[in-house]
């Protein structure tokens, strides 16, 4: 189907291109820029995606999307204690204080 609609290898201007992946929820074909869901692409939806890509590489405590008035959040498990921020989830400084949004614990 991409060679005949003309979008693999795309135009010869395009030179960005991503690495192939396979994953439960989402396969990358980086020759046609096409990346396939088994996920509706949701805010929600994006969330899982991403999680699954990442999940193994990254200590992910939460993971927020926004688009447009939509959006979501999912807060995980953790493999290590890292005391972090109830409104915004990234670790807290050695005061117990956000570097982000100022809230102290």
């Amino acid at each position: 189907m991409c060679e005949e609609t003309g979008i693999k290898n795309g135009t010869p201007e395009n030179q960005m291109k991503g690495i192939a992946f396979k994953a439960s929820l989402a396969t990358a074909y980086p020759d046609s820029r096409l990346v396939v869901t088994k996920e509706t692409l949701t805010v929600e939806g994006m969330i899982k995606i991403v999680y699954d890509l990442l999940k193994e590489k990254l200590n992910i405590a939460k993971i927020t999307f926004t688009s447009g008035v939509n959006a979501a959040s999912e807060e995980y498990n953790t493999k290590n204690d890292i005391h972090r921020c109830p409104l915004c989830g990234i670790s807290l400084d050695k005061n117990n204080s956000c570097l982000k949004c100022g809230d102290k614990k």
